[in-house]
């Protein structure tokens, strides 16, 4: 991959800038269980098919809440962020490759800016992007909506053909690519909590690799191999 052009580097955030084994998303995940759980009096299997299912129609959880039951995104964002980051450790080899790439870098995140922010700074990298464009920014249309790519693109006014973009779904990638993007998908194990919670579609959301003109398991690998 000839990544010489490039001058706008775009990043997902979670579970792409750290690894799922760093056990931070689960924690939002079972934020996510436990909101829907206090909001339907309903109990975990229930809340969390409620969770799902409505990941898998609308992008995100919280789209098809807000889609579906009315749901108050901010305190949405607010209950499930309310998280322990202090075991994310710093990759001070991927920060130090970031800050060094020509152009302009982004976090390009479904989260809240919040999230994103007192995430960067627990992994160090605070000062290194030049911009987050979180879900409100989006007008709370997550990825993969093609309108969410475009109201990062118009707030932004990035290039697309100049432009690379990093994430750990593939679905997510489907539109970057098809406004003309570079694609890299970071492929990590299906981060499901239960194994009886399981779906087909589900898991199929990390095998898509359709849209990635490149697959790694490592940021740091995939730069060594393809940039410095």
């Amino acid at each position: 991959m000839n990544l010489s052009d490039i001058k706008n580097w775009v990043f997902d955030l979670d579970n792409t800038l750290y690894s799922p084994e760093e056990d931070i998303f689960s924690q939002i995940d079972k934020r996510m269980t436990e909101f829907i759980i206090s909001k339907f009096n309903v109990n975990e299997e229930e809340a969390f098919n409620i969770q799902k299912k409505y990941f898998l129609e609308y992008g995100t959880t919280l789209s098809g809440l807000m889609k579906r039951e009315n749901i108050d995104p901010d305190e949405f964002l607010e209950f499930v962020h309310d998280i322990n980051l202090e075991i994310l450790k710093p990759n001070i080899e991927l920060s130090k490759i970031i800050k060094n790439l020509p152009g302009d870098k982004f976090i390009f995140t479904n989260g809240s800016k919040k999230h994103a922010e007192n995430v960067l700074k627990q992994l160090e990298m605070s000062g290194i992007f030049d911009d987050i464009f979180d879900i409100k920014e989006s007008n709370f249309i997550p990825k993969p909506n093609i309108n969410a790519y475009l109201n990062f693109i118009d707030k932004t006014k990035i290039e697309p053909d100049v432009s690379i973009m990093f994430e750990d779904i593939g679905r997510n990638l489907e539109a970057a690519k098809k406004l003309g993007m570079k694609t890299v998908l970071i492929k990590r194990n299906v981060p499901m909590r239960n194994d009886k919670f399981k779906t087909k579609d589900f898991e199929s959301l990390w095998e898509d690799y359709d849209f990635a003109d490149c697959i790694t398991d490592d940021l740091v690998k995939f730069f060594n191999n393809y940039y410095i």
